[in-house]
This record gives structure tokens, C-alpha cells and sequence, in this order.
């Protein structure tokens, strides 16, 4: 019961969350809308608007949102739509050749200075209570679970393991310069999963059966995602089983293949 209670309140704040992020992305959508009318209408604005810097700006804003302001990747995301806006801003100033340690420099210092809390303690007793904890070392072993929700956080590290739940609902990753391999091959859920990633300069390998489908919503910056899966008919829509992956990565990537 006492588990059942914690994963009920662990799915609300994380609805909830995501709800926030929808909400913050459905006004500026809605903002950026105005703003196409009132330049179609004639109306001076400026071109500067429309570019790929204000877009990494928007999606760090929705990012701060959806995580409460507690992943540094926001910082990261705003920082380096700022660093490229001002640099097509100033074209005197020769800017260019100066973008890339900037954004070395950003990275490093929300890495050193993020500020501390109590996240880490709740997270650690959350990780105690489902038999699982942090990692901190090298790639080990193949390990086998049986958990029907599962938490990785890996940094400088790697996990392995094969999931045998039956009644799969998903799980919440986060690497940073790090990554995880996931067998989910002898797994299985009815509808949809969710799983959701938060990796910085890392990788993701998740082997799944070549008949689920995959909606993929993340938010990608330098980073890929690649289904190498072979391309299997499914005829029966009733019976489709959707994997869903949310959250963002930052300069790595995330492999989908099957056996």
C-alpha cells in the first residue's frame, strides 16, 4: 500500500510537471503567433525574432518551467541561444571565434557552482526504497530487474540491465557524461510507457521488441536519436504497444535496436 501511495504521488508531481511545460509552451506558441500576424499585418518586428537562438531560448525557458527550475540544463539552453543572438546582434564585434569556449565555460561552471539542496537526499531515499542507488563507477555487469518503474542516475558511469517486468510502466534516466543500456526484450505493458531522459554529453541504448512503437518528444540540442530496428507491420492497432521517451539531451544520443 505505502508503495502504491508513493508511486500515485510520484505520478501526480510528474503529471504535474509536465503539465506546467505544456502550458508555458502553449503561450509562447501562442506569443510567437501574435507575433506572425501583427509582422503579416504590417507591423514592424524585428527579423531577429524568428531565428533558431530565440527558438533555444524558448525551449530552455519551457525546460526551467517543467523541471522547477532544478536541472541546469535551462541555464545551458538559454545561455547559448543568448551567446548566439547577441553575436548575430553585434556583427562588429567579432563574436565567432569566441562561441564555443563560451559555451564550454557556461557548461563548466553550472556543473561546479550548481547550487545544493535537499533534491539529492529525497532522490537517495526514493533509490533506497526500490532497491536502487547511485553509480559512480565504470560500465559493470549485466544486471537483471524486475521493478516495474525504474531509476538510473549515472555520472562518469555506466548500467546495464535487463528488465523482466511484465507490467512495465517506465522509468526516469539521467546521465551526465554517462549512459545506461536498457534490455527490454523479455519486458512487456499494455498501452503506453514512458521513460524519461535528462543526459548531458552521454548515450542511451535501449533494446526493445521490433513491434513496439516509439514517440519520441525529446528535446534534442547537438544530440540524435537513432531507431535501427528492422521495420516490422503491425496490424492490430489495439494491441499497440507505445514506448514513449520526454525529457532532453544535450551533445549525445539515444540508440533504439532489436534481436
Amino acid at each position: 500500500m505505502e508503495k502504491q501511495l508513493h508511486e500515485e504521488e510520484g505520478f501526480k508531481n510528474w503529471e504535474k510537471n509536465h503539465r506546467n511545460g505544456r502550458v508555458c509552451a502553449g503561450f509562447l506558441i501562442l506569443f510567437a503567433a501574435a507575433l506572425f500576424f501583427c509582422k503579416e499585418s504590417g507591423y514592424f518586428i524585428p527579423e531577429w525574432v524568428f531565428t533558431w537562438p530565440v527558438l533555444l531560448i524558448g525551449i530552455g525557458i519551457v525546460s526551467a518551467v517543467k523541471h522547477q527550475f532544478r536541472h541546469p540544463i535551462w541555464i545551458i539552453l538559454i545561455a547559448i541561444g543568448t551567446i548566439f543572438l547577441v553575436g548575430d546582434l553585434i556583427p562588429y564585434f567579432s563574436f565567432d571565434k569566441y562561441k564555443i569556449p563560451l559555451i564550454l565555460l557556461i557548461i563548466g561552471l553550472v556543473m561546479i557552482f550548481k547550487p545544493r539542496n535537499n533534491h539529492r537526499k529525497r532522490y537517495a531515499r526514493y533509490m533506497h526504497k526500490h532497491h536502487h542507488h547511485w553509480n559512480a563507477g565504470s560500465y559493470g555487469t549485466m544486471n537483471s530487474s524486475s521493478d516495474d518503474f525504474i531509476v538510473l542516475h549515472n555520472v562518469f558511469a555506466g548500467t546495464k540491465k535487463n528488465i523482466l517486468s511484465k507490467d512495465f510502466k517506465g522509468g526516469d534516466i539521467r546521465n551526465t557524461f554517462g549512459g545506461c543500456e536498457l534490455n527490454l526484450m523479455l519486458a512487456d505493458f499494455t498501452g503506453e510507457a514512458v521513460i524519461t531522459i535528462n543526459q548531458q554529453f552521454g548515450g542511451i541504448k535501449l533494446i526493445i521488441p521490433p513491434n513496439w512503437m516509439v514517440k519520441s518528444d525529446l528535446a534534442c540540442v547537438f544530440a540524435g536519436i537513432e531507431d535501427d530496428r528492422p521495420v516490422v507491420n503491425t496490424t492490430d492497432g489495439s494491441q499497440a504497444k507505445i514506448l514513449v521517451l520526454k525529457g532532453q539531451i544535450f551533445m549525445s544520443g539515444v540508440e533504439i535496436v532489436s534481436y
